[in-house]
């Protein structure tokens, strides 16, 4: 892995909030916390609607075990977060929100790439099945064995792979709290992504 300068960190950083993060932050890779039974939540008490669905899901993905040798083998990952009132995190808006989040987390892994950090790795939340592909029957990945119809934006959902997403905001230096959280509607809520640098 290349060394990483200030510079580039802050070109990365300053990318993801030029396409429409909110925040973004440097953090060293072995704060991310991952447990494994909140990858088991996809498809536990209450199944995930979109569990099976999308080759970024589970159980199509490394999981929990991939991922923790992937993160031992990172030094450094930036994350991002879109910052969005509790009433546009349950309307129909969400959906967009969420695209232009697996935008920014695919679009600063690229960059990362073109650094030289070749082995980076992004992740996102939400089904990419839900948000690029609800109007096709399959995941052309899982029924075809074909290239994904959205491989420059999509990316695996943090939690098949037990990604803690509040200790990442507090790894971040932000606020933690989740929109379930406030009943108040004019309340603002967050949605989180990451970019592991390798």
């Amino acid at each position: 892995m290349p060394r990483i300068s200030t510079q580039e960190v802050e070109r990365l950083t300053q990318e993801a909030i030029n396409l429409g993060a909110t925040s973004s932050a440097l953090i060293a890779s072995k704060e991310i916390v991952v447990k494994d039974d909140l990858a088991m939540l996809c498809n536990g008490e209450y199944t995930c609607p979109n569990y099976g669905l999308a080759a970024s899901c589970p159980p199509h993905v490394e999981g929990p075990a991939e991922f923790r040798k992937w993160q031992a083998r990172s030094e450094y990952s930036i994350t991002v977060k879109i910052e969005l009132p509790v009433s546009v995190m349950f309307s129909s808006e969400r959906k967009g929100v969420m695209q232009l989040l697996h935008q920014i987390v695919a679009t600063v892994e690229q960059k990362a790439i073109a650094m030289g950090f070749n082995n980076s790795k992004g992740f996102a939340g939400g089904s990419c099945k839900e948000l690029f592909c609800e109007d096709h029957e399959s995941c052309r990945v899982i029924a075809e064995h074909a290239t994904c119809r959205h491989i420059e934006y999509a990316r695996p959902s943090m939690s098949g792979f037990g990604i803690d997403t509040i200790a990442l905001m507090k790894s971040s230096g932000w606020s933690s709290q989740r929109a379930e959280e406030s009943k108040d509607n004019d309340s603002t809520s967050w949605v989180a992504g990451l970019i592991m640098l390798a």
